[in-house]
């Protein structure tokens, strides 16, 4: 029982988030390196581009070097954080449990979500699961930085912060406005789908759903299960 109230604990500290999310950027890198056979242009996910777009304003290109200072920002960014707290030991065999954990949440949104399995999925004018399956690896990096932990980061510094509104009331309006940008962001650009309010509302839902995991279980474990939730969608 203790081990298991340890677990829950140290899982969803910002420390295990970065160590479990860092091969699955490193993998992601890689493999997008190795479809495009360039380190400037090529296809990469829509919230990768969103972010790239932002060091693009600063002459910062590249899918290594911009890859490499999402990961140190992140890491620093939670390095003082974690200073502030009491430290944290590494468990290593905490990590199976985390993505076995991961998994299990997938299939439950799978099963949420199964009439419309693919709304989380965007194949857009990929047609080799080779190509999907770098894109899913990138949305759970990318969709689930910009759209969980900046977006509701930044929520509940606006409503609590700069508002003085309650904790709790500034966390739900948080995971409200995340989960409905989340959804709009997949209508916007010229590969973007066609509005339906359908479609709209099952994406709001499910990235209602991200952004509770998010608050309870942190951005590793949510990376994953929206990762996970992808790569049933493409081969199964």
């Amino acid at each position: 029982m203790k081990l298991l109230k340890n677990y829950f604990k140290n899982s969803r500290s910002p420390l295990y988030s970065l160590i479990l999310i860092a091969p699955l950027l490193v993998v992601y890198e890689f493999l997008l390196f190795r479809l495009n056979k360039s380190d400037i242009e090529g296809i990469r996910n829509g919230a990768d581009v969103l972010v790239r777009r932002i060091f693009h304003y600063f002459n910062i290109y590249g899918f290594y070097l911009v890859g490499f200072i999402i990961f140190v920002s992140i890491f620093l960014a939670y390095y003082y954080r974690i200073k502030k707290e009491k430290s944290i030991k590494i468990h290593f065999n905490f990590f199976p449990l985390m993505i076995a954990e991961s998994c299990i949440y997938a299939l439950g949104l799978l099963l949420l979500l199964q009439k419309s399995g693919s709304i989380l999925v965007k194949p857009i004018i990929l047609n080799t699961k080779y190509q999907l399956f770098i894109m899913a690896l990138g949305a759970g990096i990318y969709e689930e930085l910009v759209f969980r932990v900046i977006m509701i980061s930044a929520g509940i510094f606006f409503f609590n912060k700069l508002l003085r509104w309650n904790i709790t009331t500034s966390k739900i309006l948080s995971i409200i406005c995340a989960a409905l940008l989340f959804s709009l962001f997949h209508y916007i650009g010229p590969l973007g789908d066609s509005f339906q309010m359908k479609s709209f509302l099952l994406r709001s839902m499910a990235g209602l759903l991200l952004s509770i995991i998010y608050i309870f279980r942190g951005y590793g474990i949510t990376a994953y299960t929206h990762t996970i939730y992808d790569l049933i969608i493409i081969f199964f």
